[in-house]
């Protein structure tokens, strides 16, 4: 029988309180153990209520925070969840030495075209406006061009508006830095991809939280489901790029928004076991 393997889960960066394992993960640790040692990783920007900085969130940081914490491993299977993924993307080709494989779940579309979609959204028709409610901060200044110093202010006075920004500012630097994400990769892959293909969950997410819906110019709920097939083709269009990249060393499994099913994890470990 094989060795045990060891697992590193990246869990999703999330940061409006402290992390811990999400409900619907912490049957899915359990299980992993059966097949490895498993390791839980936090990023430090996860640590919502104490200060961290720009440099903190950005690809290569994370990447160096990571490789020290599991250091003392030989080889690992990295899982990276949700908001997690670009950074365990550039984690293993940084470290390709220490990754056995890479599984992320759900992985979000980076690209350019969504980068630019988010200005549209929040310059354009000021989202960001909306989201922080506060005439203080402008998105220039407090988002798209925010400097340390700035950062460093929002954590000293931290209302609900600077709770919001700080979120948004570790969000927009994955859409921003879209280029550092690799697209070639070095060891086994296998990416998820979620789409929008559920009418119901569609309209509910995209066109009744109104907020939303006008962040996004959406009208009806035609308007919705047109805009969620459109960014669909989009998207597998950007999947066949990765595939044409990088041939056997990639495996994208498609997933319905609202029906993810954590459970496509343990197959994917179970697999990398016993292949």
């Amino acid at each position: 029988m094989k060795s045990k393997l060891n697992i590193v889960i990246l869990h999703n960066p999330t940061i409006f309180h402290k992390p811990v394992i999400s409900k619907n993960l912490k049957n899915i640790v359990k299980t992993l153990k059966k097949y490895g040692n498993v390791y839980n990783y936090f990023f430090k920007f996860a640590y919502y209520g104490h200060k961290f900085t720009l440099n903190d969130i950005t690809f290569n940081s994370a990447s160096k925070d990571i490789y020290n914490t599991y250091k003392h491993l030989n080889k690992f299977v990295v899982i990276a969840i949700e908001h997690a993924v670009p950074y365990g993307l550039y984690f293993s080709n940084k470290y390709p030495q220490k990754c056995s494989a890479f599984i992320g779940y759900p992985y979000r579309y980076y690209c350019k075209e969504s980068y630019e979609r988010r200005l549209w959204k929040f310059k354009n028709n000021k989202g960001f406006d909306m989201m922080v409610n506060n005439k203080k901060y402008n998105i220039d200044e407090h988002l798209i061009n925010i400097t340390e110093t700035k950062f460093n202010k929002l954590f000293d006075i931290l209302g609900d508006s600077e709770k919001r920004i700080i979120y948004l500012v570790a969000d927009f630097y994955r859409q921003k830095n879209y280029n550092l994400i690799p697209t070639k990769f070095k060891i086994p892959t296998y990416l998820y991809t979620r789409l929008d293909l559920d009418e119901e969950s569609v309209i509910k997410l995209n066109y009744n939280r109104k907020s939303i819906a006008k962040i996004k110019k959406i009208f009806s709920e035609n308007d919705a489901l047109m805009n969620s097939m459109i960014w669909n083709f989009d998207r597998v269009k950007f999947d066949s790029m990765l595939r044409k990249k990088n041939k056997t060393k990639l495996t994208i499994k498609y997933i319905i928004t609202g029906w993810e099913n954590y459970n496509d994890i343990v197959d994917n470990v179970v697999l990398l076991k016993y292949k």
